[in-house]
């Protein structure tokens, strides 16, 4: 009798443990599905996740409902935010960020490489792009290729890959926000940065350079203008552009009147516009960055030197240094003197300071 009842209970104990194992399942299983199918609310008519000028330098640095999103130099490139005066900096995730895009409550963005301080060693993380609540929480995987760069345009993410270990050539894809109706869009390279409404402005990289437009609605392209063009930035009806065959000269083209103007002779290797101004960096001897009105006027000299990642929010210029990647330096619209952005600084030493002392 006594063997019967501890059989008895035996079974008893692998049924409880059976169904525990089962309801365990099945809620992972939910957990995972309820991840995957987050509601991402729409986006209003006209959303674009970042300027064209920003996803051109890096995508490093986007501007949304007061709030700075950026790749922070000195904590290895990890993402942080902080409010458009630079107050109130925090760490978001130690991912390394690049093509930032925010739209609501919502960020979008590559992770690659590894994260954290030079000397502290590094946490390796995987090639992803990153869908995630603006405060990192709830991130979601939407693709594990490499990003070059990605535009937001309404409800829809619009990707630009290069050759990796899934894809033979350089391509473009689209892809809802929630991660679903992902599709080849082209088997070539089209930089989705130059984004007005529902169109693309993009230099095409097949057979020549010419500005070619998308329509993100139809799928179809059209010829805007000939030439050997790079790196289009849209702002108030003028594409921006560098004239590749004619010594990289910054120029401009009018939409409406269809008509050039060149704005600067001097080498340029890149740029950004926003804000009524355009800031950019030269190349050759005498290399430096400067800055001018985009309704015309002589340009002037910021800094001597090579100086890359021009980024552009409300309040700021942001650049860093060619030779010090660990760099990260703001300036005011219109001024001639430059400084650390202290507050990205101060944040990193922080945060590298308490994770060390875990």
């Amino acid at each position: 009798m006594a063997t019967d009842k501890k059989k008895k209970n035996i079974s008893m104990t692998m049924v409880v443990l059976a169904a525990v194992v089962v309801l365990l399942l099945i809620l992972g299983t939910v957990t995972i599905f309820s991840k995957r199918g987050e509601k991402i609310p729409s986006n209003p008519e006209g959303t674009i996740g970042n300027t064209a000028g920003n996803i051109n330098n890096g995508g490093i640095v986007c501007e949304s409902d007061g709030r700075v999103y950026f790749s922070n130099p000195y904590d290895g490139g990890a993402l942080y935010s902080m409010n458009s005066d630079e107050s109130d900096c925090r760490k978001i995730s130690s991912a390394v960020a690049s093509s930032i895009n925010v739209a609501g409550n919502y960020i979008y963005y590559f992770q690659s490489g590894s994260s954290g301080a030079a000397g502290l060693g590094s946490v390796r993380i995987p090639n992803a792009f990153i869908r995630s609540h603006i405060d990192g929480n709830k991130g979601y995987t939407i693709s594990r290729d490499v990003v070059v760069r990605a535009q937001l345009i309404g409800d829809r993410l619009f990707i630009e890959g290069t050759a990796d270990n899934n894809h033979d050539a350089p391509y473009f894809l689209g892809v809802d926000t929630n991660g679903e109706n992902m599709e080849i869009l082209a088997q070539f390279g089209i930089n989705p940065a130059c984004a007005y409404g529902n169109l693309i402005y993009y230099n095409n990289t097949v057979g020549d350079h010419n500005l070619m437009c998308y329509d993100t609605r139809t799928g179809g392209t059209s010829l805007v203008l000939e030439g050997n063009i790079w790196n289009p930035v849209i702002d108030n009806g003028y594409i921006y552009y560098m004239a590749l065959t004619d010594g990289y000269q910054l120029r401009r083209y009018s939409l409406s009147e269809r008509t050039i103007e060149i704005l600067t002779t001097e080498k340029v290797e890149s740029f950004n516009v926003y804000n009524g101004y355009i800031y950019y960096q030269t190349m050759g001897d005498n290399a430096h960055l400067a800055f001018m009105y985009t309704s015309g006027g002589e340009s002037t000299v910021l800094a001597s030197g090579n100086f890359n990642s021009i980024s552009m929010t409300s309040s700021y210029v942001y650049f860093k240094d060619y030779w010090n990647e660990t760099s990260l330096y703001h300036t005011y619209y219109g001024s001639t003197s430059y400084s650390p952005v202290n507050a990205a600084l101060e944040a990193a030493l922080e945060n590298i300071a308490e994770e060390s002392g875990k």
